[in-house]
């Protein structure tokens, strides 16, 4: 079960203005009205943060960990949108719809989270333009993500969607250049294909040269073959 906690890793909003570029354009009292109500969690891998069809109450920020933002489906095959960075601010299109959350977030590893109330987050965003046009910003990057993920998708054969998102990955989340914690049914779900015919995919790419697959970790071998891989696919 997820429990709350409060240690040294935020100690209040205060704590994040170093860490977060969103943060870095608050105040002292905008700082200090989202940190009146804020709670923090501690979920274990694998546990879900929010899903999707529940109320929008909360601002999610993880502070600690890597967390998977995807749509249900009900026959159990899930789509993953995105992957978290650290200090994003996770809430969804419902935010000034109709507070539902349209996807959910489960914890990939171990995580802290930080949940902003939401009327809370909205007053500050509507007092401090320049935090305002950051959330829009980072909002907009997520859509337009998302935008391209389903050109992916709905274009590109399975070893063209492989490799866009071994690219993905590689240069947005895991910067150091090795695939950590992604299961292969993650990337099933990320490329909208069955586990069996990822897991066919990878092996061909590993037998070709482009990746190697060492202690469940995924790197990047010929960068220049899969870049083609993944345009020509």
């Amino acid at each position: 079960m997820p429990g709350f906690i409060n240690d040294f890793k935020c100690l209040d909003c205060k704590h994040c203005f170093k860490r977060s570029a969103n943060f870095s354009l608050l105040n002292d009292s905008e700082l200090a009205l989202l940190d009146k109500d804020r709670m923090e969690v501690s979920f274990k891998e694998g546990e879900i943060i929010y899903k999707q069809g529940t109320p929008l109450t909360h601002i999610v920020i993880i502070h600690d960990g890597l967390g998977k933002i995807f749509i249900e489906s009900p026959n159990g095959r899930n789509l993953i949108l995105s992957y978290t960075k650290e200090y994003d601010l996770n809430g969804g299109v419902g935010v000034f719809i109709d507070q539902r959350h349209y996807s959910s977030l489960r914890a990939v590893t171990d995580c802290g989270a930080c949940f902003i109330e939401i009327n809370a987050f909205k007053s500050v965003l509507r007092s401090n333009p320049a935090f305002m046009e950051a959330y829009i910003r980072e909002y907009s990057m997520r859509v337009l993500h998302t935008y391209q993920q389903f050109a992916v998708l709905t274009q590109k054969n399975m070893e063209g969607r492989m490799a866009e998102s071994i690219l993905y990955l590689t240069s947005n989340i895991f910067k150091d250049g090795a695939i950590k914690y992604v299961s292969k049914q993650d990337l099933a779900e990320l490329t909208a294909m069955t586990k069996e015919s990822a897991i066919r995919v990878l092996k061909d790419f590993k037998e070709d040269g482009l990746i190697e697959i060492v202690d469940h970790k995924i790197n990047i071998l010929d960068q220049k073959a899969l870049e083609q891989v993944a345009k020509h696919g």
